[in-house]
């Protein structure tokens, strides 16, 4: 590894969506926006729905949305556990739509057994999407 990389991991319960080096990396954690670079301290923080970037050891940047987890950074060694975690590529707008204003619906709802925390958790998911592609 180049004095000036990490390693990168990002993990989801169903597979490794990306593992190597890279040159930076941002996620939106509960406490705002980070970023970690080469040498950065150890950091353990939880990551709410949002836009996920690295910069790839080429240069190139690539851009994904999370439905939230968790990132811990140990010996420029990156760690993220994602829910769920998607390229901005491939993102289907419509879908992202029809998820936002179902969970819209459910959080205006005055029906009994609506869950309230999911909806919303669903909605701040559709919204990051959409932003991300409106970007």
């Amino acid at each position: 590894m180049s004095d000036s990389l990490i390693h990168l991991e990002i993990v989801t319960p169903g597979r490794i969506v990306f593992a190597g080096e890279v040159k930076s990396f941002t996620a939106p954690g509960s406490e705002g926006m980070f970023q970690i670079l080469h040498n950065h301290a150890p950091f353990i923080s939880t990551i709410i729905p949002g836009s996920v970037k690295f910069t790839a050891s080429s240069g190139e940047t690539k851009n994904f949305v999370t439905s939230g987890g968790t990132v811990e950074v140990h010996n420029n060694h990156i760690t993220m556990l994602a829910e769920s975690i998607i390229p901005v590529e491939d993102i289907d707008i419509a879908q992202a739509e029809k998820e936002k204003i179902e969970a819209e619906r459910v959080l205006e709802s005055k029906e009994p057994g609506q869950d309230k925390a999911a909806a919303k958790h669903v909605l701040l998911t559709a919204k990051a999407k959409i932003k991300a592609v409106s970007a």
